[in-house]
């Protein structure tokens, strides 16, 4: 019936009941075709084969874990209520072929019990014209090169889920470019974003051994995301603040002559249901602080606290 029902050109769609049989989906002849699955089984392991986006435990890691992860957390957030409802794009690699083509993919639940669990879990994935520098391009910032703002709201989401589920410490340092502005207004906008492509790159050097997540927060900041504990984090932030002083890219506003960045990072141990906006919240303080004592400073979270709590007599 669904296969008659659901009978589109170049659709592929798949069904799981959760409550008969949560191991096993069922799927139309297209995605049997398209995710190289046998066509003549009538249901397909969810383990060897994730139904949201073909065989995320392999190729799609291939060429991506991160979004292999994410696919997996949103298919299990969708089981168990937390979203109602998964939309995203995927590359898929086809190994036969030795090339990534992309989908989009959307899945909802029809039926769920009386505690918001899904019972009957139903998608569709469609191919998408799209080339690989398209897909790379809408993740990140056309000046910088950097990952944009979206793709850090997104990566931080998944950080603070595996962390919560995997007891992972999730960390995050901000860097802001000191007395921007005054830069921008002595020497011109085009000599401003030379100037942050030069920061930018520096990040990137840094950062190229121990992480992937850097980020343009907006403006003349910048943001890393690290799974580390915060002793590791905070030799990663005073290596940036440094690689930015050695730059000795001249700025004639700033009291020390040169392009220099005030850093602020900060670290917790997420619980299951947390979000980002608390991580955020505590590095951007740092940062503040960093500001206050003179710029071209480090400042992590818990000297922030240290200090408040010595000014207020408050014991730690």
């Amino acid at each position: 019936m669904c296969e008659e029902l659901l009978d589109f050109q170049g659709v592929a769609w798949w069904l799981i009941d959760l409550e008969d049989n949560p191991g096993l989906f069922y799927c139309n002849t297209t995605m049997c075709e398209t995710f190289s699955l046998d066509p003549k089984l009538t249901a397909h392991s969810v383990a060897k084969t994730c139904p949201i986006a073909g065989d995320y435990n392999q190729n799609i890691a291939i060429r991506s874990t991160q979004l292999a992860q994410q696919i997996f957390n949103e298919y299990h957030q969708l089981r168990h209520g937390e979203i109602a409802e998964y939309n995203n794009r995927f590359p898929y690699y086809d190994q036969s072929k030795d090339e990534t083509v992309y989908f989009s993919s959307r899945a909802k639940a029809l039926v769920r019990d009386d505690n918001g669990n899904a019972v009957l879990l139903m998608g569709i994935i469609e191919p998408e014209t799209v080339s690989s520098e398209l897909f790379a391009l809408a993740k990140t910032d056309g000046l910088t090169g950097l990952y944009n703002r979206r793709e850090f709201d997104a990566q931080l989401e998944l950080l603070i889920g595996l962390g919560g589920r995997n007891h992972h410490a999730v960390s995050m340092i901000m860097c802001d470019i000191d007395y921007f502005k005054s830069y921008n207004d002595s020497l011109g906008h085009y000599a401003g974003d030379d100037c942050l492509k030069h920061v930018s790159d520096g990040i990137k050097r840094v950062c190229s051994r121990s992480v992937n997540h850097v980020f343009r927060y907006g403006g003349e900041e910048f943001a890393i995301l690290i799974m580390d504990d915060q002793i590791n984090v905070g030799d990663l932030a005073e290596s940036i603040r440094h690689e930015i002083h050695a730059l000795n890219l001249h700025h004639p506003k700033s009291p020390s002559g040169s392009v220099t960045v005030s850093v602020g990072y900060a670290s917790f141990a997420p619980e299951l249901g947390m979000t980002g906006q608390r991580l955020i919240e505590k590095a951007d303080m740092a940062l503040y602080a960093a500001k206050q004592r003179g710029r071209n400073q480090v400042c992590s979270h818990d000297q922030v606290l240290t200090c408040v709590t010595s000014t207020l007599g408050i014991s730690a």
